[in-house]
């Protein structure tokens, strides 16, 4: 086996080359953003995006956003083609994604519930309903009434 002799100028030309590697990779690597706190600052959602008259593509079901406050609550109302009662409403922020869950107490819903997503590239909201009757959940999607 041969030996590799390591002079002085090879050692010193590796090291050079290894720390001008690991600087250039930390002046252009992208870091994460930070805030002034030093903590890694998180995309937020615009809760005013949802608000509006939002109808469901199966069926004449209709939700209206009238208010979205800043801290989760949402003004909703719901129709089949009639209203049925609200029991609650509310939004989150979901990553960056705006979340809304909307749970309906009134006669043959007690309890049934839609944990919907806004998806800002299809301006739809889209997500789980929860139909508590029969205890099923399906795939739905709402547009914007226009």
């Amino acid at each position: 086996m041969e030996k590799i002799k390591l002079t002085n100028k090879k050692f010193i030309i590796i090291i050079s080359s290894i720390a001008a590697i690991i600087i250039i990779l930390l002046f252009f690597y992208p870091s994460s953003s930070t805030q002034d706190n030093g903590s890694i600052s998180k995309k937020t959602a615009d809760i005013k995006l949802i608000n509006g008259d939002w109808l469901r593509t199966d069926g004449s079901y209709l939700i209206k956003i009238t208010k979205s406050n800043k801290d989760g609550i949402l003004e909703a109302e719901y129709f089949n083609p009639n209203p049925i009662r609200v029991e609650s409403a509310n939004w989150e922020d979901n990553y960056g994604n705006l979340r809304i869950s909307i749970v309906l107490r009134d006669v043959n819903y007690p309890g049934s519930k839609y944990t919907l997503d806004y998806l800002p590239d299809r301006d739809i909201l889209a997500g789980e309903y929860y139909q508590a009757v029969q205890g099923l959940k399906f795939y739905v999607e709402f547009i914007r009434k226009k």
